[in-house]
């Protein structure tokens, strides 16, 4: 039986399991407020960005962007196989930035990446 050893689990138990087991990468879920982020770097760039667009110095700001991966089909259309999400997206003088806050670049990070940027011409600045 899968279960056999578990009757005696509390969910108590297993929490505390959650908690004591780091992630893959070391990096540690910060809650602000109501939002949760991945790490302590996405949220105080987060906090940064938030002050500035407070002050009017950038517009548009935007958190998760997702940009949908095409493939061109054999009968003219675009077939989406994948997408990347941004961590952040905002207007700057004019200028579009899509932000990632990395402190690991994954291979499917950098694949995506570079789909992106040769797509549509989508520079990701790294922070």
């Amino acid at each position: 039986m899968a279960t056999r050893g578990w009757h005696n689990v509390t969910m108590t138990d297993l929490q505390q399991r959650q908690r004591t087991t780091p992630s893959k990468y070391r990096n540690v879920r910060v809650r602000i407020g109501t939002d949760w982020f991945d790490s302590q770097r996405e949220a105080d760039y987060w906090r940064g960005l938030q002050a500035r667009a407070g002050t009017g110095e950038i517009t548009g700001f935007r958190r998760q962007v997702v940009f949908p991966l095409l493939c061109p089909a054999m009968d003219d259309r675009a077939v989406m196989v994948s997408r990347y999400v941004a961590e952040f997206v905002y207007v700057e003088n004019g200028v579009r930035h899509v932000v990632d806050a990395k402190g690991h670049r994954t291979r499917m990070y950098l694949l995506k990446r570079k789909w992106q940027h040769l797509q549509d011409g989508v520079v990701v600045e790294e922070v």
